[in-house]
């Protein structure tokens, strides 16, 4: 009788031992899943509620400038712009076409974009202007422009024009 009291406490003692350690390996994990899930929901809303739109383009030879809109239903920090991609390609209807990545500058200088953002938001129906000085090739007559905005979060926008 008394061995199987002490063989029943064993067993019991094992078995909530097995469910603690158990419960320690487990909860971790699902604390992570559910941490991974939320950032991941959480990056997919702030995405569909960014938009923009290109609303204007004009280019001189050596000038490009292109009006965008923002018409999401997020205001869009200034860091994002500054860390925007921005493509220029220019297609040539004589001599070697270009495709070129700019950077954010407020200086200028070469392969660098600017804005005319004047406060650390770009808000809720605001347009940009955005301008890029040509240093090397000039866009003439017949040539097409292909002008492409990335923001960090991959909501992109693409334009092509010409000389106007």
């Amino acid at each position: 009788m008394a061995s199987e009291a002490i063989s029943s406490s064993i067993m019991i003692i094992g078995a909530v031992l097995g469910a603690a350690v158990l419960i320690t390996a487990i909860l971790p994990a699902i604390f992570s899943a559910g941490d991974t899930f939320g950032t991941v929901s959480s990056s997919a809303e702030q995405k569909l509620k960014t938009d923009f739109r290109i609303v204007n383009t004009y280019t001189d030879g050596t000038v490009v400038k292109v009006w965008m809109k923002n018409v999401g239903s997020n205001r869009i920090s200034e860091n994002d712009l500054y860390k925007a991609d921005v493509f220029l390609g220019i297609d040539k209807e004589v001599g070697t076409n270009s495709y070129d990545r700019y950077v954010h500058s407020s200086v200028g200088g070469s392969k660098t974009f600017s804005d005319d953002l004047e406060q650390a938001y770009w808000t809720i129906g605001e347009t940009v202007e955005v301008t890029i000085t040509l240093s090397a090739d000039s866009i003439v007559d017949g040539d097409v422009v292909s002008f492409t905005f990335t923001l960090p979060n991959s909501v992109r926008r693409s334009v092509t024009f010409s000389l106007t």
